[in-house]
């Protein structure tokens, strides 16, 4: 199998005429008359290539599609293919668009009918012509960058073929279409503000209440980890998410009440499903106060994004108007920790390892799109009315203030392919594993994760931050290890790295390799044996051993609320064993940056470093800022049990 990048998507621009021309993608000196990366790719693309000629897609707007400048956007974003499931262009994903695929196609080489998601038709554009490798960056940055009509996308400027001036706009994408009402359903975050040149994590919590619109068809009742049978739910095979691209990463749940004695003279009581302990005339069911948006659990209800953004608003209406969503008040946390606006068990520390069952998956998305589709026969369900969780990280590098949206749908599952349940991989045992690694060094940590007897692996991804470069995994079979499961007791069994090739490579921590198996790819775990269910993952991180410029620096941490929390949370988190990083390095940590004693410890004092350095080099381990660490493996199974 090839290891490439690719969303499980499937659309296309259909066939178009001969058009195309040769070009060389260089830069020279010259001002680019543009004043938007889309006016750049206007202009060092669609016009350059010819693709705006008339009889292209000018004024025959061959297949649909004309690409002149008073045209091109419109008929771009958002627009559905004529084959298969792809969007002309899917704002920050280049694999879901399929005027992307359509070109790298003809300049990387590949074969459209190759791709998980056949394309049909040839390659573009047609004839000799092909576009530049500076081109192409150029077209995946401006889409990555939530392909913006205005502004700036920052990166792009250095694939011009002219010098591309101008202040970076804040990345924000075109609202992604909901489905139609008898195909799926639309959650909407509403938008929570990012200060320029800043970095945040939040939480907070949308309600929903589709009892009323979900065909009966798509209704069923709850399985014990989305509420019971005593629940509804609605099930569905398909998960796509759009948020803005300055998002570092998405985890999106949603809530499950705890079980308590309902009347009777121990009301209120946990009980864990054994109503034996209610006594007389009581029943365990899921907490009834938590149920209730209204109840007091819930705090600080707030219009997120909208005209009456910041105005109190009630839960589960649509009284905040066009880009507005009713929600509780985003509150800077780590994974929701102590989140203050909902009920305390929703802010349990186990969610930060993915272990909270009061808190279900829907999505993980470390981009500004995910998309899974779930093989045939195999679902997820989520109740039919209830409390989405929304856990953001994003970074503005902008001047601008701006803020993160995020559009998630979900689509029904037909009721002949209910038979397997969906179950994610997020395996964060190791979340800190890689210690602490002193300036200018690397360092490497392995650890394994073992899928269940008769799995099936759907999806595989993993999660780093800047100093990641190289996360290789291997697949089954591997020895043993790493089965203490726990993030704060000491590794007695280490994992170490295999000695063969990896199945799975990726290097770029923001656009991390995501393996999706469809059909007779799907790989299958039938052994009994460990050693065949288990997969062996390791990464290096490198601060800045091969690159000194890019090595963790105290002058550069985060001006983050995130911080803040870090600080307050890092004591209680390290006495239990956890080895959580803190923004930036006390000065007892410190080495020269630059100057003839660079690497030299220094202790705060710049006169140390000599003509030209700082006391300002940190080391670099785990934590929650993108300057700090996290070794986290991503992905999807499901059980196919005989």
């Amino acid at each position: 199998m090839k290891l490439v990048q690719y969303a499980t998507v499937a659309c296309a621009l259909v066939t178009v005429a001969a058009c195309g021309t040769d070009s060389s993608g260089t830069q020279d000196d010259q001002q680019c008359d543009a004043d938007s990366t889309f006016e750049q790719v206007q202009q060092q693309i669609f016009e350059a290539q010819g693709c705006t000629a008339s009889a292209c897609h000018g004024e025959a707007a061959n297949a649909g599609l004309d690409l002149r400048a008073e045209k091109a956007y419109a008929n771009l974003i958002n627009v559905e293919a004529t084959s298969g499931d792809y969007m002309r262009v899917f704002p920050g994903e280049q694999d879901l668009s399929a005027l992307y695929q359509k070109v790298a196609a003809k300049t990387e080489g590949f074969q459209l009918s190759a791709l998980p998601n056949p394309i049909s038709g040839a390659a573009m554009p047609t004839g000799n012509g092909a576009l530049s490798e500076n081109d192409l960056a150029l077209l995946r940055a401006w889409i990555r960058g939530g392909a913006p009509e205005t502004g700036i996308v920052g990166g792009s400027e250095q694939y011009a073929s002219c010098q591309l001036a101008g202040d970076l706009a804040p990345n924000k994408i075109q609202p992604l279409p909901a489905p139609a009402s008898d195909e799926g359903v639309q959650f909407y975050s509403g938008g929570w503000t990012v200060p320029a040149e800043g970095e945040g994590e939040v939480c907070f919590i949308s309600y929903y209440d589709y009892s009323a619109q979900i065909p009966a068809e798509f209704t069923v009742p709850c399985g014990e980890a989305q509420g019971g049978p005593e629940q509804d739910c609605f099930v569905y095979d398909q998960v796509l998410l759009a948020q803005d691209p300055q998002s570092h990463h998405s985890i999106i749940e949603f809530y499950v009440p705890p079980r308590v004695c309902v009347g009777g003279e121990n009301d209120g009581d946990g009980c864990d499903q054994d109503a034996s302990v209610c006594g007389d005339g009581a029943v365990c069911a899921l907490n009834p106060d938590h149920l209730d948006p209204m109840n007091e659990v819930w705090k600080n209800w707030q219009c997120l994004g909208g005209d009456l953004a910041g105005t109190s608003c009630t839960p589960g209406s649509d009284e905040c108007g066009p880009r507005g969503q009713c929600a509780t008040e985003p509150l800077t946390t780590i994974a929701c920790i102590n989140y203050r606006n909902a009920p305390p068990d929703l802010g349990q520390i186990a969610g930060f390892f993915g272990r909270a069952t009061v808190r279900q998956n829907l999505a993980t998305a470390q981009e500004s799109s995910f998309r899974e589709a779930f093989p045939p026969n195999v679902f997820a369900m989520v109740p039919v009315k209830g409390f989405i969780v929304w856990d953001s990280h994003a970074f503005n590098l902008t001047k601008a203030d701006t803020t993160v949206e995020q559009w998630m749908n979900l689509t029904f599952a037909p009721s002949g392919e209910r038979l397997y349940p969906r179950t994610q991989i997020f395996d964060a045992d190791d979340i800190f594993g890689m210690g602490r690694i002193e300036a200018y060094s690397s360092g490497e940590a392995c650890a394994s994760f073992e899928v269940p007897q008769y799995g099936r692996l759907m999806t595989l991804s993993t999660h780093t931050h800047r100093f990641g470069k190289d996360f290789r995994v291997w697949y089954p079979p591997n020895e043993v290890c790493d089965e203490g499961g726990d993030p704060t007791a000491p590794n007695l069994d280490p994992c170490t790295r295999p000695d063969r090739e990896a199945d799975y490579v990726s290097f770029d921590y923001a656009d991390p390799l995501y393996q999706r198996f469809n059909g007779d790819d799907i790989l299958r775990f039938d052994s009994p044996n460990k050693e065949d269910r288990t997969f062996v993952y390791c990464s290096v991180w490198d601060n800045g051993e091969s690159n000194p410029s890019e090595v963790r620096r105290d002058s550069m941490k985060p001006d983050a609320e995130t911080c803040e929390f870090v600080d307050q949370f890092a004591p209680l988190a390290n006495q239990a064993g956890l080895g959580l990083f803190t923004c930036g390095c006390v000065p007892e940590d410190r080495s020269c940056f630059g100057g003839p004693n660079q690497g030299m410890p220094c202790n705060g004092d710049d006169s140390v470093c000599g003509n030209g350095g700082v006391c300002d080099a940190c080391p670099v381990g785990g934590g929650v800022t993108t300057e700090e660490e996290m070794f986290i493996l991503l992905g999807s199974y499901y059980v196919e049990t005989p």
